[in-house]
């Protein structure tokens, strides 16, 4: 110690023991102050300002240095100098007011390590005091160190070499300080045990399953959007090429407006996938929300982690204070009335320490529960807005289902007018070889766009899988460096630790004086490592998820290749209805030569009507009522139209009750989650109060299990106030839940109301259809009216395509959209416009006619027979027309049937739901009086072991003091048995000791088998739950895959593809691995502790015949019973 320099002497070694009795508080000078030194500064106190500072004067060196960033030491301290100062001159800190020179710091007493020797008592019960006048206490007082910033603001890089080797210099001497520390800590950590944070690391542990499984869940919802993205697409390219089908055949104005409909259509459902996408976009938002509450779950654990250290810091010093207390006892028996003081002091301090472990649990609970509602609270909105896809999903089925039958009935309606289409068949042909050349083309650019896709695709998953690689082999070097330092740490630290221990107890008191002064550092240094190990952590989330994106990849590559094949097909199938087509050409022709045949005969027909003129002037009448007919049939159709309009209303209106209905379904399913919550916390709580109990059995000392027990009464106590909180509010929840039940009822009986009033609109449907039979009765009543043959039959064609029309025009409204109507009015305008000039044209061939009149004579009589066979075919069209309203009216009272089956099927579900909420009322309210009358059982159980211990407690005070006794009597009979009879106490507290260190292994034993089983009984749980949801989904997944595929009309390939190895299987199998192995080391240590206690039995056992004393023969046998139960 010569190398060090003294310090004053002082009386502080004194302070650093249990053993003072009287310690003297007196300040004594640290040094004496010279005699002159004010004239320090009266000697400048004459000048005006004081002297320039040192560090102004530039004095440059002979040669530049460099630092090892090739930046000029010389020219960056001129900078930061001139910088510095900025030509100014400062007051020196001497001679401002108020300055006043500070104290020698005293060392402070270490109580770190109270089981060390140098706190053990010698032979004869007396302590050897260090000498005051030495300085083996003393601390060498720390080199002054450079602020940060304080040479190169903050620059960096401008030290020269030689204040950078002082540096590490100072380096090396403060870590051999903080190893030192470092290994006491680890020391003391071994010894606490983790009773105070396992229910912080299992909530954390819920936490993160809960997250993992929810972005598990968002991820097959994004999924199952992009599924319904490529549905969408496909749909829409199905709607392009059936549009250009229908261009080929039907080149009409109308087809083309509703293809447009079906465009605008499409793009809406684009527009709702958008929507959708935004809202996976806030449940993503709300992830990232949840994320945050986690955050701040982990901030507040390690603030429980900081409170339990304080804790624990608490509970040492109680110790330390009873162990003072019995020192006391022992060395001042007579004192009792110190005693009694030092006694209630504990008393006192140890009810201080209750009330403040007791205040920072409070705080504990209040932050988890307030962690618990937000997480609770983004639970529910991701809940809502699954919901809300779920709901969009079938809205979008249902509208799609609904494009495909418009299709369907547009095809329909639009083959009936093959016949009319024959003028424009040379130029449908050259569409469909244009169509033909671009439907190549659209599928070569198809195939190159899908190939450079394919070949983007397997470039990025090559440059992932590398980058992937590198992370895990980053990782790996870290994790291997960590490893080696920590190793290194350690070595260092056993090595300086014996030379500490050779070199004597002065310089160990010293290491545990320094090792109290680092603990504040070491926290922040495992802190530290905490932080790089979640940030490991991350690493390895991080690779994870890119696995799943390689994965991702692979299957979009698969659907790729899926839908490349598709389209060879479906352009396999284009060749084939090509071909179709042009045999239809072919058809078509040869149909034409015919028309044309017929052609020339309506022209000699045309010919030989010229001999009827005299009759036209009479016939002019005739179309004028006609006319008026037609406005009377404009006014009915409109009317016709007002009553669509009117039961699209009430449809519309039967739609937002389905959906109120399928509200109350959710909630239902929300009422059935409170269910089980309620259950999952019942279970907690159960977890809580086995948790409870194994923390009683395993306190050591007395005191300690009087203070656990009050502190688990007392939480017993508040668990049971919040369980009855919660329970009242699910009692409130219920009673809503009744509530909205009976709102629907209201919707109910409004939905029937709307029934009836739909019945009603459908009446009135029946009286329009009534008047226009009237009127079709009054054509024929014109008809029959018509004298001549050649008019009649103008009149009569006329009036056929008129019937056609409306026909037509009657089943496209009855299954179309409003849209619909107004197209069909448009196209109605058309024909009317058509009859104008066709009746012009009439007119104008009046004048020709005349001179033919007599040569068409002859052919009356042919005439007159194609006037019958056009009054059979009108008789046919009201015949089909009468089939299509009785079909109207028998899906009507299909419809009416369907309704009334569902209003039933939702009455039995509400007559369900209602005693399943009495079923749930009954089991709470058994929940509640069971968990009471437990509740009371355990207060008596712990009120009776309470008790106990106090008794216990008397009987060890009054045995303590029997011993007191004994021992003074035989000290005064002879010092021989005195030595004797400390050897035998000795040897006694040595055998107490090593009972109370196996009985600690066995319940150590004991709880890591217990906490091994319950871990197996989870697990096997939680993997049975997960595979019965895993075979449920597989089976829905393919249950609607082959509805889907059935309603396609694809037979599904019946070839079995192996799958093929994955890199993310690899992975979880390594990690499962490693889980297993750390598992089973952690069992392999247990059971080597169980080994210890079967050994220690055995030879137990084998020594019990030997010569003891009465009482350790007892205790034997008492630890013997101890280890066998």
């Amino acid at each position: 110690m010569a190398h060090l320099l003294e310090t004053p002497r002082t009386e502080v070694g004194d302070m650093t023991r249990f053993t003072t009795i009287e310690p003297s508080f007196s300040m004594e000078e640290t040094f004496h102050a010279p005699a002159d030194r004010d004239n320090l500064f009266q000697k400048p106190s004459g000048t005006r300002t004081p002297r320039a500072q040192v560090a102004s004067r530039r004095n440059p060196s002979a040669r530049n240095e460099f630092t090892p960033m090739l930046k000029s030491a010389t020219a960056n301290r001129t900078r930061q100098v001139t910088g510095l100062f900025d030509g100014k001159i400062t007051t020196p800190l001497a001679m401002k007011p108020g300055f006043q020179v500070s104290q020698t710091p005293l060392p402070e007493a270490s109580t770190f390590d109270i089981q060390s020797s140098s706190f053990a008592e010698s032979v004869d019960g007396r302590t050897q005091l260090p000498d005051p006048s030495s300085s083996a206490m003393s601390t060498p007082m720390a080199l002054p160190r450079r602020a940060e910033g304080e040479m190169d603001q903050g620059n960096g890089n401008v030290l020269t070499l030689r204040e950078q080797e002082e540096r590490l210099v100072q380096i090396d001497k403060e870590n051999f300080g903080l190893k030192l520390k470092i290994h006491f800590l680890e020391e003391n950590l071994k010894k606490m045990g983790p009773e105070f944070n396992r229910q912080a690391l299992e909530e954390n542990i819920n936490l993160k399953t809960e997250k993992v499984s929810m972005s598990r869940d968002l991820k097959n919802y994004s999924k199952d959007l992009k599924a319904a993205e490529k549905e969408l697409d496909s749909y829409k390219q199905q709607l392009r090429e059936y549009a250009d089908k229908v261009k080929r055949r039907h080149a009409d104005e109308g087809l083309r407006e509703e293809m447009d409909e079906l465009r605008r259509l499409a793009d809406e459902r684009a527009a709702e996938v958008e929507r959708l996408e935004e809202k996976v976009e806030e449940a993503r938002s709300a992830e990232e929300e949840l994320e945050k509450a986690n955050a701040e779950l982990e901030d507040a654990q390690a603030e429980i982690q900081r409170r339990d250290q304080m804790l624990d810091e608490h509970e040492e010093r109680v110790k330390d204070l009873e162990q003072q207390l019995e020192r006391a006892q022992e060395t001042q028996s007579a004192d009792d009335g110190e005693k009694d003081r030092q006694l209630k002091e504990q008393a006192q301090r140890i009810a201080k320490l209750e009330n403040e472990l007791w205040s920072a649990q409070q705080s504990q609970e209040d932050s988890q529960a307030e962690k618990e509602r937000r997480l609770a609270d983004q639970n529910e909105k991701i809940g809502h807005l699954e919901d809300q896809l779920r709901t969009i999903e079938r809205e979008k089925d249902a509208e799609i289902d609904a494009l495909q039958s418009k299709m369907d009935s547009a095809v329909e309606s639009k083959n009936q007018e093959i016949r009319d289409l024959n003028q424009n068949l040379d130029e449908a042909e050259r569409e469909l070889d244009e169509a033909d050349e671009q439907r190549q083309r659209e599928l070569d650019e198809a195939s190159e766009q899908k190939q450079r896709e394919l070949s983007a695709f397997e470039e990025r998953l090559r440059a992932l899988e590398r980058e992937k690689d590198a992370e895990l082999r980053e990782l790996q070097r870290r994790l291997q460096t960590v490893q080696t330092e920590k190793h290194a740490e350690m070595d260092a630290l056993r090595e300086r630790l014996e030379l500490a221990e050779s070199q004597g107890d002065n310089q160990v008191q010293l290491a545990q004086q320094s090792a109290n002064d680092a603990r504040q550092k070491v926290v922040e240094i495992t802190r530290e490592k905490g932080v790089e190990i979640e940030l490991l952590q991350s690493r390895v989330d991080a690779a994870e998820s890119r696995a799943d994106e390689l994965e991702d990849f692979r299957r979009q590559h698969q659907d790729a290749m899926q839908q490349i094949t598709r389209l060879q097909r479906d352009a396999s199938t284009y060749e084939q209805q090509l071909q179709q087509l042009r045999r239809d050409l072919s058809q078509k022709d040869r149909d034409l030569d015919g028309l044309a045949k017929t052609r020339r005969e309506r022209d000699d027909a045309t010919q030989e009507l010229t001999s009827l003129r005299s009759n036209l002037n009479g016939k002019d009448a005739q179309v004028q009522a006609l006319n008026s007919a037609r406005q009377e049939r404009d006014g009915l159709s409109r009317e016709l139209a007002n009553l669509r309009r009117e039961r699209d209303n009430l449809v519309s209106k039967m739609s937002s009750k389905d959906e109120q209905v399928e509200v109350l379904r959710r909630g239902n399913s929300d009422r059935d989650t409170l269910v089980a919550t309620l259950r999952q916390e019942r279970n907690d709580l159960e977890s809580e109060m086995r948790s409870l109990r194994s923390a009683v059995s395993g306190k050591d000392t007395q005191i300690e299990a009087l203070q656990k027990i009050t502190r688990e009464r007392d939480a017993l106590s508040r668990e049971l106030s919040n369980l009855q909180s919660t329970l009242q509010t699910r009692e409130r929840d219920l009673a809503s839940l009744q509530r909205k039940i009976e709102a629907q009822e209201t919707t109910l009986q409004e939905l029937k109301q709307l029934k009836s009033d739909l019945s009603d609109r459908t009446r009135e449907l029946d009286t329009a259809r009534r008047t226009i039979s009237d009127r079709e009765a009054e054509l024929d009543a014109l008809r029959s009216h018509a004298d001549e043959p050649d008019t009649q039959i103008d009149v009569m064609q006329d009036i056929v395509r008129k019937r056609d029309d409306e026909l037509e025009n009657l089943r496209e409204e009855m299954n179309s959209q409003r849209s619909q109507v107004d197209a069909l009015q448009r196209l109605a305008e058309e024909r009317l416009e058509a009859l104008e000039e066709l009746r012009d044209n009439a007119n104008r061939e009046k004048e020709d006619f005349e001179d033919e009149i007599a040569v068409l004579q002859e052919d009356a009589d042919e005439v007159a027979e194609e006037k019958a066979s056009l009054e059979e075919k009108i008789g046919v069209l009201e015949s089909m027309l009468r089939e299509k309203e009785s079909e109207n009216g028998a899906l009507q009272s299909q419809s009416r049937a369907a309704q009334r089956e569902q209003k039933a099927e939702l009455e039995d579900r509400i007559r369900d739901l209602e005693s399943r909420i009495r079923e749930k009322d009954a089991q709470h309210r058994k929940i509640l009086s069971d968990a009471k009358s437990t509740a009371r059982d355990q207060q008596s159980s712990l009120e009776r072991q309470l008790k106990d211990l106090q008794s216990h407690l008397r009987e060890k005070e009054s045995q303590l003091r029997l011993l007191q006794a004994s021992s003074k009597a035989i000290q005064q009979k002879a010092n021989q048995d005195a030595v004797d009879l400390d050897e035998q106490a000795e040897a006694l507290t040595k055998r107490h000791i090593k009972e109370i260190n196996g009985l600690a292994k066995q319940i150590q034993f004991l709880r890591a088998r217990c906490s091994r089983a319950e871990a197996f009984r989870e697990a096997l749980g939680y993997q049975k739950k997960f595979f019965l949801m895993q075979i449920n989904t597989y089976n829905e997944c393919n249950q609607q895959d082959l509805n889907l595929i059935s309603q396609m009309g694809i037979t599904p390939d019946m070839t079995i593809h192996d799958r093929r190895p994955k890199l993310k299987s690899a992975a979880f199998a390594v990690i499962a691995a490693i889980r297993m192995q750390k598992l089973a080391d952690g069992w392999a240590q247990n059971r080597k502790i169980h080994e210890q206690l079967k050994a220690k039995l055995e030879g137990m056992k084998r020594s019990s015949g030997r010569g003891v004393p009465g009482s350790a023969r007892k205790s034997i046998g008492g630890s013997q019973l101890r280890i066998a139960r």
